[in-house]
């Protein structure tokens, strides 16, 4: 009698269980391997985010040891299945200052004309509430990234830093603006996330002056996380919780831990191709 194929959820629920088991809890499998695990011939583009959204559901992440695409790497590339959170993640523990009421009640009502109202009439003042200062607001932030083998330059809308100090070791947060009357796509997600792979904030964060949307940037050893996305009618009842992952001391609290991560990552990188 042949054997009943896996679901995609008995695969993760293995998966799962062998790096619970390991000393490091982390798996590596070559690709083809991990494809063949899953029973993927094609790997389209629905098929990648439902075994994405499977893993996440069982709490594992995956990463591309290249630095490729999920899902568009090379047979030989290996990809590393880890559990989600990392041990060690660290928790922020902020007392949330809260604005006055006829603030929150000023940002729910007003209109947004373009982006750059967007911007300055929205953006700039829930930054300021949040603890942010003069000078760790870049606004137009220009950085220089690849496009495939060529060079280009673009601006990220604004840049959250601690300090004057512009360097990556310094940057706490990326902000996507949004013009109000269009929704916040893939491509503008992908465009923010592009910028964060960058600059290595503990956040990024996108809006549209009514969508606020969060993601925690985990320095492209684990998938990023949308922990928030939200309606601007919201902003009093979440202000807590936008608090805890976007305020100046969140961001603070979170990039450290993310640069001992990187770091981390990088000292066993090196490991794994020293002479035995």
């Amino acid at each position: 009698m042949a054997r009943a194929k896996k679901s995609y959820a008995e695969v993760a629920l293995e998966m799962y269980e062998s790096v619970q088991q390991s000393n490091d809890k982390e798996r590596k499998l070559k690709s083809k391997v991990f494809w063949h695990e899953f029973r993927v011939k094609k790997r389209t583009t629905q098929v990648v985010e439902r075994i994405g959204r499977i893993l996440t559901e069982q709490k594992l992440t995956v990463s591309v040891k290249s630095g490729d695409v999920f899902g568009k790497e090379k047979d030989d590339d290996r990809i590393i299945i880890t559990l989600w959170p990392p041990q060690g993640e660290i928790v922020t523990v902020v007392s949330p200052i809260f604005p006055p009421i006829e603030w929150f009640s000023e940002m729910k009502t007003r209109e947004f004309e373009s982006e750059r109202e967007v911007e300055y009439y929205f953006v700039m003042p829930l930054l300021e509430k949040l603890g942010y200062e003069y000078d760790d607001i870049a606004v137009g932030y220009p950085i220089t990234m690849f496009e495939g083998v060529h060079k280009t330059k673009k601006q990220v809308d604004v840049a959250l830093f601690n300090g004057p100090s512009r360097k990556n070791e310094d940057a706490l947060l990326v902000v996507e603006a949004k013009e109000s009357d269009k929704g916040i796509t893939v491509d503008n997600i992908g465009q923010a996330k592009s910028y964060a792979q960058e600059l290595l904030p503990a956040c990024y964060v996108l809006t549209n002056g009514q969508q606020i949307i969060v993601f925690q940037f985990n320095g492209m050893l684990y998938q990023n996380e949308r922990v928030m996305d939200f309606d601007r009618s919201m902003l009093n009842e979440r202000w807590e919780e936008l608090y805890k992952y976007i305020s100046k001391k969140a961001a603070i609290d979170r990039k450290m831990w993310l640069k001992g991560l990187l770091q981390k990552s990088s000292t066993l990188a090196v490991g794994e191709h020293q002479p035995t």
